[in-house]
């Protein structure tokens, strides 16, 4: 867990303020948030950022302060250069939404249609399998059969829901306080199947090497459940070793079992073979696990609190920083993103005259000259009115601001152009808008954030050869 970078991280994300970047993976970045309680939220705009709040937790509590989550958002390279990545994205959140289980971080919002697709799910506050055993040692018969059995439930209700995860592993278990939960889903291959555009072709590889079975590397798309139930048989073998099977790819012929104990192999053994159709299915697995613990004269009860009683001792859950501690948000944030949904705007809307990001990106230099300008105002700010920033309208004792970019001038003949699409639901025009009468101000120069990006793109265009 590291801190925001101020000069590449948003702020705020949708109704989400970030917190800390958490890492980032081969298609997006990873971030700490916490959900901003907005008053007046549209339903619609709830609706757009698939905003979920279950009755029961709301009630225990009602500001949001106190949950935090994970706001996961495509990298924008990605999104320039693989045309597929937003559709993949899209699919990752449609099968986080669709898995409803105690074994899988549930889904709190999400925009993928917005510049920068975004989702946010629970955040789960402990450390990960691999940092576990590479940080602690392997696991003992308790509490390698409390993990399998949760895994086994994890991948019951994925395959419940005619989905497959692909990419199971170690670093894709979080060991959090109500036990082992799994992230990272790969894609849908039903949903995949039914579309009219597959998104993974035949060949393609997807997952990671040493924790994949044989018919996975030479084909992912058309793996079925066994897949996943070597994935799971790999990972429990690094559980008791460290290691995964195999170091760099699946092999035909039987790991190495050096470091795993006579009791641990015959399960092993049966799952982590090359041909699917010998493999048990998650009920074999699980009742497997459990002729272990009945061995070992151990119930599931007592396995589970002795994997829970080896991750306390670890010490290796991260700690969250101080912000997140608080009891609210950033007082500037939640000022900032309800002054918009009082406009009428999105918390993110890049067409807020004042608002104070682009495209979903508040800066986080403005939010702190705005608490600035808030501590040095002389007394309240009058009804309607709300601390200057800069993105307000300069006053005259001002310098002059930088003259603006120009706008590419009508094509009065042919009409106005065509409106840009968003993927928000547009305000109406305000009144004078568009008038011009003698001696009104100046037009201000955009944000600062849209210059910046206005600059962005007209150099990413200079380096087009085929314009």
């Amino acid at each position: 867990m590291e801190p925001l970078d101020t000069e590449a991280d948003p702020r705020v994300v949708g109704p989400f303020e970030l917190l800390a970047r958490l890492g980032a993976g081969g298609m997006g970045v990873a971030y700490l948030a916490r959900r901003i309680p907005l008053e007046g939220l549209p339903d619609e705009m709830a609706a757009a950022y698939r905003l979920i709040e279950p009755d029961h937790e709301a009630a225990a509590d009602p500001d949001g302060s106190a949950r935090l989550a994970v706001v996961k958002m495509v990298l924008p390279d990605l999104l320039n250069h693989q045309p597929q990545a937003r559709e993949r994205f899209a699919r990752e959140i449609d099968a986080v939404r669709a898995v409803v289980s105690d074994r899988v971080p549930a889904l709190r919002g999400a925009d993928p249609e917005a510049v920068e697709p975004w989702f946010a799910m629970d955040y789960v506050a402990g450390p990960s399998l691999h940092a576990l055993v590479k940080e602690s040692g392997p696991l003992g018969v308790g509490p390698y059969a409390a993990l399998g059995l949760a895994l086994v439930d994890a991948l019951r209700a994925i395959h419940g829901t005619k989905l497959l995860h692909r990419d199971l592993k170690p670093s894709n278990v979080v060991l959090g306080p109500n036990g082992p939960m799994v992230l990272d889903f790969g894609l849908a291959v039903l949903s995949e199947r039914q579309s009219g555009q597959a998104l993974t072709r035949t060949g393609d590889h997807m997952g990671t090497r040493p924790y994949m079975p044989v018919e996975q590397l030479r084909d992912t798309k058309h793996v079925e459940e066994p897949a996943d139930v070597y994935a799971l048989g790999a990972t429990l073998f690094f559980a008791l070793t460290g290691r995964p099977p195999y170091p760099v790819m699946p092999l035909m012929s039987p790991p190495k079992w050096d470091g795993v104990g006579v009791a641990f192999v015959p399960l092993l053994a049966q799952v982590l073979v090359a041909s699917p159709s010998q493999r048990p299915d998650l009920d074999g697995v699980q009742e497997s696990l459990f002729a272990l613990l009945a061995d070992a004269g151990l119930t599931l009860d007592a396995a589970t609190a002795q994997l829970q009683d080896r991750i306390a001792a670890a010490g290796l859950t991260p700690e969250l920083p101080r912000q997140a501690l608080a009891d609210h948000g950033d007082p500037t944030v939640r000022e900032l993103a309800q002054h918009a949904v009082d406009r009428g705007d999105a918390p993110d809307a890049p067409w807020a005259d004042d608002d104070p990001g682009f495209y979903g990106l508040v800066d986080t230099d403005e939010i702190e000259r705005a608490a600035d300008a808030a501590a040095d105002a002389d007394g309240p700010a009058a009804p309607g009115e709300h601390p200057p920033t800069l993105l307000d309208p300069a006053p005259a004792s001002r310098p002059a601001p930088s003259p603006p970019v120009a706008p590419a001038p009508r094509a009065e003949a042919h009409g106005d152009p065509e409106p840009v699409p968003t993927s928000y639901p547009l305000p109406p025009p305000r009144p004078g808008d568009d008038a011009e009468e003698p001696g009104a101000a100046a037009p201000q120069p955009p944000p600062r954030a849209a210059r910046k990006v206005a600059a962005s793109i007209r150099e990413r265009y200079a380096h087009r050869g085929d314009l």
